[in-house]
């Protein structure tokens, strides 16, 4: 039997669903990163507080879903997939909740977007990326590009912004400049964002989602006067033995399914292939709004 059980706190749902979810570490690491935050910071999604959800079976978690007003971030479930997530959205439904979006591992996604758009008259789903999730836990000895890394400074901001801007740009998710040179700032301070610097700074990468036994790399971008110089190779390598030697027993990474390059370069460093993906937006359509 299906049940599905909705938290006040984030820490209610660590206490029920914690241990499930760190089974499946990597595949669950959005999931993880989002209620360690709202843990430790109810406040972290305010003004508007998310939707947490333990999906059980016979008492047994299978499954956790966060719901914001950006979307839904689906966890791995570990039962048979249609029923439960025809249980979630009949929950869903039954509360009245919009969903502008949903994220996760992909067979998860594609089935709730297809019970979701079936449920919902006038609504139509589109698949805005198909990622691969990939894991390292020992990199390959390459040879590394002139140059070394090093953590961002302040002296940087205004560069890894522009350059984080021009990211979204290219990957077709604009970003507004302000929230990202806020965005920027914060990583920094937080000495989570790091530079490949060849006389001067020439690619960037990030330290993202953090979990118990592992960190996820992301944001990593060469500008274009920069690039076949294997500065992001470089970086990533770089980056992921230094979390490696730190107290994670492995990283993670999305790469972008459209983007085959991005995946023989992680290959070469040593991750492999973990599972696949996907991010959705709903659409209604009546007038082309999202739901």
């Amino acid at each position: 039997m299906i049940e599905i059980i909705s938290h006040t706190h984030a820490r209610e749902l660590i206490a029920l669903s914690g241990i499930y979810l760190e089974q499946h570490e990597s595949e669950n690491n959005r999931t993880l990163d989002l209620i360690y935050k709202l843990a430790e910071d109810p406040d972290y999604y305010r003004p508007d507080l998310p939707l947490l959800l333990s999906i059980l079976e016979n008492g047994r978690t299978v499954g956790v879903a966060i719901i914001s007003r950006r979307r839904v971030d689906l966890s791995k479930i570990s039962t048979e997939v249609q029923t439960a997530i025809v249980h979630l959205v009949r929950h869903l439904r039954g509360i009245d909740v919009q969903i502008p979006g949903v994220i996760g591992p992909a067979v998860e996604v594609q089935t709730f977007s297809d019970c979701w758009a079936e449920c919902m008259p006038g609504v139509s789903f589109k698949v805005t990326m198909r990622m691969r999730l990939f894991e390292a836990r020992a990199v390959a000895d390459l040879s590394l590009s002139p140059g070394k890394l090093r953590v961002a400074h302040m002296d940087d901001h205004s560069l890894v912004t522009q350059w984080m801007v021009d990211y979204s740009e290219e990957i077709g998710k604009p970003v507004n400049f302000d929230f990202t040179r806020n965005w920027t700032e914060q990583f920094i301070t937080d000495q989570r964002l790091y530079i490949w610097d060849h006389n001067g700074p020439v690619s960037i990468a990030g330290v993202y989602r953090q979990t118990k036994n592992s960190a996820a790399i992301a944001g990593v971008y060469t500008p274009p006067e920069h690039r076949n110089q294997g500065y992001a190779t470089s970086s990533v390598s770089m980056l992921t033995k230094k979390l490696l030697s730190a107290h994670y027993s492995f990283c993670c990474l999305y790469t972008d399914l459209s983007n085959p390059t991005s995946n023989s370069i992680y290959a070469k460093i040593g991750y492999v292939p973990v599972g696949d993906a996907l991010a959705v937006d709903f659409q209604s359509n009546r007038g082309g709004s999202k739901t």
